[in-house]
C-alpha cells in the first residue's frame, strides 16, 4: 500500500507541474478587440512553436498585407482592396471575392476551390500552382496573370480577360469558355491557347 501511495503522490505532483506550465504567461496567442470593434489575434511564434508558415495576423486587410498561409475559407472579401497582398498558400476555399482588388497579388499555391471571383481584378497576379477548381471567374480581369500549373478544373471563365496571361501546364478540364479574352488577345468561346504566343 505504501508503494502505491508513493506512486500516487508522484503522479499528482507531475500533474500540478504540467498545469502550472500551461498557465504560464508565454501563451501561444491572445485576442484583443480594437477600438473599431474588430478582434485581432496576436500569435507568439516562439510559444506556438511556429516556424513562420502562416502570417502573424490573418485578420489584416489592405494593400500589400501579408496573409500567406492563412485560413480564409468562406471569408466575405467582397470589394476588398488587397492590391499587392501576399496570399501564397492561403486557403480561400469558398471565399467571396466579388469585385475584389487583388492586382499584383501573390496567390501561388493558394486554394481557391469554389471561390467567387466575379469581376475581381487579378491583373498581373501570380497564381502559379493555385487550385481554382469550380471557381467563378466571370468577367474577372486576369490580364498578365501567371496561371502556370494552376488547376482550373470546371472553372467559369465567361467574359474573363486572360490577355497576356500564362496558362502553361494549367489544367483546363471542363472550363466554361464564352466571350473569353485569351492570352493571345483573341476573344473566343472555346479553349484558349496557353500563352500569348499560342
Amino acid at each position: 500500500m505504501r508503494k502505491q501511495g508513493s506512486v500516487l503522490v508522484v503522479l499528482v505532483a507531475a500533474c500540478v507541474c504540467l498545469l502550472g506550465a500551461c498557465s504560464s504567461s508565454d501563451s501561444a496567442s491572445s485576442t484583443t478587440t480594437k477600438s473599431g470593434g474588430s478582434p485581432t489575434t496576436t500569435v507568439n511564434r516562439a510559444a506556438a512553436g511556429d516556424t513562420g508558415d502562416v502570417a502573424a495576423d490573418c485578420t489584416a486587410r489592405g494593400a500589400d498585407v501579408d496573409l500567406h498561409g492563412c485560413d480564409l475559407s468562406s471569408a466575405n472579401l467582397t470589394n476588398a482592396s488587397l492590391t499587392g497582398a501576399n496570399l501564397a498558400d492561403a486557403d480561400l476555399t469558398g471565399a467571396n471575392l466579388t469585385r475584389a482588388f487583388l492586382k499584383n497579388a501573390n496567390l501561388t499555391n493558394a486554394n481557391l476551390t469554389n471561390a467567387n471571383l466575379t469581376n475581381a481584378d487579378l491583373t498581373n497576379d501570380d497564381l502559379a500552382g493555385a487550385n481554382l477548381t469550380d471557381a467563378n471567374l466571370t468577367k474577372a480581369n486576369l490580364f498578365g496573370a501567371n496561371l502556370a500549373d494552376a488547376n482550373l478544373t470546371n472553372a467559369n471563365l465567361v467574359g474573363a480577360n486572360l490577355a497576356d496571361a500564362d496558362l502553361t501546364g494549367a489544367n483546363l478540364t471542363g472550363v466554361t469558355w464564352s466571350d473569353t479574352m485569351c492570352p493571345n488577345g483573341v476573344m473566343q468561346s472555346t479553349e484558349c491557347p496557353p500563352t500569348a504566343a499560342g
